[in-house]
């Protein structure tokens, strides 16, 4: 297809994530908009593909788009409707006759490498900077998601917050089954963490809802921390990319297309760029680098960043009790 021209909307990519430029170039696949909102677009490609056009730095992943920050454009204002069909050919993406986007010269994304393991911390390192996060976790401003579900514990005290009856919240609804997911990982029965996540994915709100971002910061902790932590235990790698592959393919019948695509991520290590800076940040910075990025993180969306933290506190916290466990160091106690 030649390029095409006059058409009235045209951005230029600063940069494209690895993951959707090969997408985009597999000529084979049907390439559609699946999703319009004021400042984001999602292009899907063939079934299980999602790829999202931002100008965030901070969210873009190795399935985005990022266009330049001189680019500012209402994409919900302009015409384009789910389901136009997208081209691309000659460096460049059209949405029918409404947008191009230059991909041409813009620079590739790929996902932070894990850390080094010269470069760890150490866990009384990596204990307190889970302190911090949970600290900016609390200056979140809603408390529509799972921030109470740290809260409560803290507050009432584990006796009386378990034992007592609590209002039904979303963070309550939600405790139990989380619950049972975090008692099988410890126990390593996949079984139990597959069905607690079942019981939780979907819930909530948003178009990403609250237990799905949580599920997703939970598996990129594990895959992205884990490959830093444990890279010598093949076992317990094994067992979460497992276990996160199968809450993927059971998220096809419970959630939306934006968390498959957002879980789909996270079980390959991979998210926003804030994301996985503050898990590698966890296990190797300081305090206030790490209360910078927490902030980052936690502005994604009105309640996606602080539930999706959240999932991270917990994945860091269990890797660093399971480390606790091992006699082996490994070069970090």
């Amino acid at each position: 297809m030649a390029a095409r021209k006059n058409i009235p909307n045209l951005l230029i990519a600063e940069a494209v994530g690895n993951k959707a430029l090969k997408a985009l170039s597999d000529s084979r696949r049907v390439v559609k908009v699946r999703g319009v909102f004021d400042h984001a677009l999602y292009i899907g490609v063939g079934r299980n593909v999602l790829i999202n056009v931002i100008r965030n730095r901070s969210y873009v992943s190795p399935s985005s788009v990022l266009l330049s920050d001189s680019e500012h454009i209402d994409f919900s204002s302009i015409g384009i409707k789910e389901g136009m069909k997208v081209e691309v050919s000659d460096g460049t993406l059209c949405i029918d006759d409404v947008l191009a986007i230059k991909l041409k010269n813009s620079t590739t994304l790929f996902s932070p490498p894990p850390p080094k393991n010269n470069a760890l911390i150490g866990l009384e390192g990596i204990s307190l900077n889970l302190r911090i996060l949970r600290d900016v976790i609390y200056t979140a401003p809603s408390r529509e998601g799972l921030i109470p579900l740290l809260e409560n514990v803290e507050l009432y005290g584990p006796l009386k917050f378990f034992l007592q009856p609590q209002e039904p919240t979303l963070s309550e609804r939600a405790r139990p089954y989380i619950d049972k997911l975090m008692w099988g990982m410890f126990g390593g029965d996949s079984s139990m963490v597959v069905s607690g996540a079942c019981s939780i994915l979907g819930l909530g709100p948003g178009l990403t809802p609250s237990c799905d971002d949580f599920l997703a910061g939970l598996m990129l902790s594990l895959i992205a921390g884990g490959n830093a932590l444990f890279i010598k235990r093949k076992i317990e790698l094994s067992f979460y990319k497992r276990v996160s592959a199968e809450i993927c393919r059971a998220a096809k019948e419970k959630t939306t297309i934006y968390s498959q695509s957002f879980l789909n991520q996270a079980r390959y290590g991979e998210g926003p760029i804030a994301a996985v800076e503050l898990i590698h940040g966890l296990l190797t910075k300081d305090a206030n680098q790490v209360a910078a990025v927490s902030k980052t993180v936690i502005n994604m969306g009105e309640t996606s960043g602080a539930d999706f933290a959240i999932g991270i506190f917990y994945g860091i916290r269990f890797l660093l009790s399971k480390l606790e466990r091992i006699d082996e160091s490994y070069g970090i106690a």
